[in-house]
């Protein structure tokens, strides 16, 4: 694996250690009406690959999405970005819910998209710059390069929060 830049290090890090020896019966427990630890990462996973493939078409003949969000993204952008809090009850988009995924490739799966993740984000700060917006989040708007690493360090860690509650009470139940 090539060395990741520092926040999605961090993410990958977090992955690793909260998903670690963790059993199928784990990866597959949930609350009724939540997602289990599997689909969590299923959904991670998709979220890397979704901004990779956007983010490729931008550098290979794309311009960047160059606007302002409106007061709600913003703030939005305030919340996640800064302060690291993504509001619970958020809905995933249709293209990022999980499908079905084994726990036998979600490791090496996860790690791959998160590589591949991280090479476009480069890829992009080198063709446009790190600081000006370049896509749109359906939640939060335009992002630059530097805020969607920033950003999918937070949704991950976010997620992982969600994963150790499923793993204690999945020992527990």
């Amino acid at each position: 694996m090539t060395t990741l830049s520092p926040l999605l290090q961090s993410a990958l890090v977090a992955i690793r250690r909260t998903t670690g020896g963790m059993t199928d019966k784990q990866l597959f427990w949930h609350p009724q009406g939540k997602w289990s630890s599997i689909e969590i990462l299923e959904h991670l996973s998709l979220a890397y690959s979704r901004t990779t493939d956007r983010m490729k078409a931008l550098v290979q003949h794309e311009l960047p999405e160059i606007r302002k969000g409106t007061i709600k993204q913003r703030m939005g952008q305030v919340l996640v970005l800064r302060f690291r809090f993504i509001p619970p009850g958020q809905k995933a988009p249709e293209v990022l819910l999980p499908k079905g995924m084994k726990p036998a490739e979600a490791a090496s799966w996860i790690e791959e998209k998160l590589s591949e993740l991280d090479k476009s984000i480069d890829q992009c700060e080198e063709r446009f710059g790190s600081e000006e917006n370049i896509l749109a989040h359906h939640a939060l708007g335009p992002l630059s390069a530097s805020e969607w690493r920033k950003f999918h360090w937070v949704h991950t860690l976010h997620h992982m929060k969600q994963i150790r509650k499923n793993r204690e009470l999945a020992v527990i139940g």
